[in-house]
């Protein structure tokens, strides 16, 4: 009975170790577009003109990146819990898992509170370039694990669909 359980959970291991890869690097797609574009303009901004511009667009920019975040955050623990259940090789659906977790854990801890203050109309000058240095030096953070989750990711989806074959080959 157990074994069927087991069986049963694993089956599940290669598409959820896809949807973790997947939802891992288009969440990590977007905070390198982040960095590579967005950040280096706004550290060139006037820091008024940047707060004006980032009240503007703060909006649009949450809406998306927040659902890719919990997207991420679901689909790689699912992956790391049907893995471990399913006694599959774990190490790494557990390391995306933990660094997607990581990446949820600094965006709500530095970066939402960051985003508050400059939206709230009580920054200076100096601390809105204060401000955006820490923002930008914990967004190179989770563009590391961002990173770090997604090969994770696919590396488990890999081991998923390796084991899922040798499941099938075996009489």
């Amino acid at each position: 009975m157990e074994h069927e359980h087991t069986s049963r959970v694993a089956r599940w291991a290669r598409p959820l170790g896809l949807a973790s890869a997947t939802s891992a690097g288009v969440l990590t797609g977007g905070m390198v577009f982040i960095e590579v574009v967005l950040v280096p303009s706004w550290r060139a901004t006037p820091p008024a003109e940047f707060r004006r511009w980032f009240t503007a667009h703060a909006g649009r920019i949450r809406s998306l990146m927040i659902p890719l975040g919990a997207g991420a955050g679901a689909t790689s623990l699912a992956s790391a819990v049907t893995q471990l259940v399913g006694r599959r090789r774990s190490g790494a659906a557990v390391v995306a898992a933990v660094a997607t977790g990581g990446v949820v854990a600094v965006t709500l801890a530095v970066n939402e509170p960051a985003n508050d203050r400059f939206t709230s109309g009580r920054l200076t000058d100096p601390e809105t370039r204060d401000l955006l240095r820490t923002w930008a030096r914990w967004h190179h953070v989770r563009v590391v694990l961002g990173l770090v989750a997604t090969v994770a990711a696919t590396w488990a989806a890999q081991e998923a669909g390796v084991a899922r074959t040798a499941e099938a080959a075996r009489p």
